[in-house]
């Protein structure tokens, strides 16, 4: 048994990585695109928890993202992950509207099992996490 599984370890790890190609092995969910309800859901939740959690006195609830569409992908062709950077409209449920920059990438959630997201909105990164104006995202 060890020697099998030896075998398959040295047998993955010799393939050749391509760029830009899928994850699918290494991943059970599939990558999801810009306007996937499942992305749209996960950017409000991630929002409106770290806004009761650390911005209590702005007293901002985000509704949804709309008019969410892909930017770019794979930037960085030497990389091995996939990526999708996406732009869109954050509504709040004041009524107002601000722009949003998110990214998708793929294999990068817990363990790299699943899909992770990544967003910010403009005028709401005070700690300048992604540069000002979201230049990180907005690639």
């Amino acid at each position: 048994m060890k020697k099998l599984l030896a075998t398959a370890a040295l047998v993955v790890s010799i393939l050749p990585f391509q760029t830009g190609t899928s994850n699918a092995f290494y991943t059970k969910e599939k990558f999801p695109v810009c306007t996937s309800e499942k992305v749209i859901k996960r950017i409000v939740k991630r929002f409106n928890k770290t806004e009761g959690i650390y911005w209590q006195s702005r007293g901002l609830i985000l509704n949804t993202v709309s008019q969410a569409h892909l930017h770019s992908t794979n930037p960085f062709p030497q990389s091995p992950i996939n990526r999708r950077y996406c732009h869109g409209d954050a509504i709040f449920e004041n009524g107002k509207k601000r722009r949003i920059h998110f990214l998708i990438e793929e294999g990068a959630g817990f363990a790299g099992y699943t899909w992770n997201v990544e967003y910010c909105i403009h005028g709401l990164d005070p700690w300048k996490y992604y540069d000002g104006r979201c230049r990180v995202l907005s690639q």
